[in-house]
């Protein structure tokens, strides 16, 4: 009787949203593009950083171990899931998002730039955190938006405009900072911090969405788990994928660059970037279609293939990966093709999950929490089993990926008591 009464609500919230926005398609998209340029920029400058790492930490700071360089990738995730759940609150109680994207792009500016100026590791570290909690403040911010501006008819559409522009920056930022990293260490650094002011000027032409026209309190939205349980789906989805982008974000740069009797290729930065950018090309390109299609055919058939999928190749990354470049190559191909099945989905899942849209703010605080956490968790894992060899630690991802998986199909089918194969109630007539 609960459950029908849940439903009735969530789908008459649905049709009230659909009202309630009146924007014309072509004004909604417009505004999910400039987000997700936003968005580009921010994580541009996140992941240009990625490229040359080696450089700038294991040879400028003599005596640093596997493990505690593997820590500046996992304080940096820290930072963004200790932030991220705050944010969530406080944008959901003040009903305002604005404010928090000129906040963090001052804030991320600013450290980019002085981890340049730091001879301590420790320091770095500290300073390293801080960039984080700015970073994830414009990131986690511009995602809610995208939902605040979405419909249950166009949430995947629009998880696909976004996702791919997202992409981009995640591309892009390894592939440019390979390249920018050869004319200097700090280079890559200089050029994070100008974007990041490049979207505090951006930004100050964004409007705030329409719907939001009141807060939720702080308890409603520490206690979202207990009213909107469903959000826990998608979330899981978010920290298994999170936490593979961090292990590959770790491992990747070392498959490349190690020497050859490490289990290593001995190439350039050049060449890591490439290899970022050759991973994201296939990510990017399906985002729009198979955000399209998650609208048509539901989300959960995209998330279940895409997943075993991806956790079978990424299994074989270590064992092979090492043998040349192209065949590292043509196995990053195909990781980054299931990546693009599952990812406009998983972010579109978070909205169909939730009884109110007041309370996007905090679903995306608990799904990028999730993520969060799972990529801090990436290199830390990584990290430490490296020492074991790539084949083997690859291995280990892979089966990571398809255990979670598997938790996530109790929950569907047997806790939510959800069919894993159907369509969207609600019909998709805002389709482009």
């Amino acid at each position: 009787m609960e459950q029908t009464r849940l439903e009735n609500n969530t789908r008459i919230n649905n049709e009230k949203r659909i009202e309630e926005l009146g924007e014309s398609k072509g004004k909604t998209i417009f505004s999910i593009i400039f987000v997700g340029f936003l968005t580009l920029l921010t994580i541009t400058a996140v992941t240009l950083l990625h490229s040359n790492q080696q450089e700038f930490i294991l040879d400028r700071f003599v005596g640093i171990s596997k493990f505690e360089f593997s820590l500046f990738d996992s304080t940096v995730y820290v930072a963004y899931f200790l932030t991220g759940i705050v944010i969530s609150v406080l944008s959901g109680k003040l009903a305002k998002r604005k404010i928090f994207i000129v906040i963090g792009s001052i804030g991320a500016a600013l450290f980019f730039y002085l981890m340049t100026l730091t001879v301590n590791y420790f320091l770095l570290l500290f300073l390293r955190f801080l960039q984080g909690c700015f970073s994830i403040i414009v990131w986690q911010t511009l995602m809610t938006i995208v939902l605040d501006l979405s419909t249950p008819n166009d949430r995947g559409r629009n998880m696909g405009i976004f996702g791919i522009l997202l992409a981009l920056g995640m591309g892009s930022g390894p592939f440019l900072g390979g390249f920018i990293a050869d004319v200097g260490v700090f280079i890559p650094y200089y050029v994070a911090s100008g974007l990041m002011i490049l979207v505090l000027f951006l930004s100050l032409f964004l409007k705030e969405p329409t719907s939001l026209k009141g807060g939720v309190t702080v308890k409603e939205s520490l206690n979202i788990l207990k009213s909107d349980p469903k959000i826990i789906v998608p979330s899981l989805f978010n920290f298994i994928d999170r936490l593979h982008m961090g292990f590959i974000i770790f491992a990747l740069p070392l498959i490349i660059g190690l020497d050859t009797s490490e289990g290593g290729l001995a190439l350039e930065p050049r060449f890591r970037g490439m290899a970022f950018g050759i991973f994201a090309l296939p990510y990017i390109l399906l985002q729009y279609p198979f955000g399209k299609l998650s609208d048509k055919i539901g989300r959960y058939p995209q998330l279940l293939i895409g997943s075993i999928c991806y956790g079978i190749v990424l299994s074989f990354v270590g064992y092979f990966g090492g043998e040349s470049f192209g065949v590292l190559l043509t196995i990053l191909v195909f990781l980054g093709l299931f990546s693009g099945v599952t990812s406009p989905p998983s972010m579109a899942l978070v909205g169909d999950s939730l009884n109110d849209t007041k309370k996007n703010s905090a679903a995306m605080g608990i799904f990028t929490l999730l993520g969060n956490i799972g990529i801090a968790l990436g290199p830390v894992i990584a990290g430490s089993m490296l020492q074991l060899g790539f084949g083997l630690t690859f291995l280990v991802a892979g089966i990571i990926e398809v255990f979670f998986l598997i938790v996530n199909i109790i929950l569907i089918r047997f806790v939510f008591k959800e069919k894993l194969f159907r369509k969207n109630d609600l019909k998709p007539t805002l389709l482009l």
